[in-house]
């Protein structure tokens, strides 16, 4: 992209934008200044979900569509029997307050994290939240803007199938 930038004098927003986005391009590693914590604190190396494809669920405390899509995906996770499928739901919250207060609230369990300087949703891209998202075995983008649990029947199938 550099190398046409230069040769045609085009407007360097080009690399910008792109470096801003790249995150989204299927293929994409998992963007390694991301931090993500648990309940407790600790942070959270994604690595430690090598060998599983990862359907995330970013979502806020303060999102109403994110709390309607919650118990769809609490039943997608009780009917996807692939065991090479984990399930990680990652807040956008600023307040981790507000956060575990939320999921007290919801009864949330499993792989709850926070993004508290937003830096996954910033490289991700999305239009908004809830926004879900799946990386492959080896920690790189799989889907960019992945089905809904609520969306019915194909997302089930989409994560059964994953291999």
């Amino acid at each position: 992209l550099k190398e046409v930038v230069d040769k045609y004098s085009l407007d360097n927003n080009y690399i910008k934008e792109y470096e801003k986005r790249r995150a989204t391009i299927k293929g994409a590693a998992f963007p390694s200044d991301v931090v993500l914590r648990d309940t407790t604190g600790k942070v959270v190396d994604f690595s430690e979900f090598k060998g599983k494809y990862v359907y995330i669920d970013m979502w806020a405390s303060w999102c109403v569509p994110c709390i309607k899509e919650i118990p769809h995906l609490q039943q997608l996770e009780k009917e996807i029997k692939n065991p090479n499928v984990v399930f990680v739901s990652i807040s956008i919250d600023k307040k981790e307050g507000d956060w575990i207060k939320k999921m007290q609230e919801l009864g949330l369990h499993g792989y709850q994290l926070l993004d508290k300087e937003n830096a996954l949703y910033q490289a991700l891209n999305p239009k908004g939240v809830p926004f879900f998202v799946i990386y492959d075995k080896e920690g790189r983008l799989f889907m960019h803007d992945a089905p809904r649990p609520s969306m019915g029947a194909g997302v089930k199938i989409l994560l059964e199938g994953l291999e």
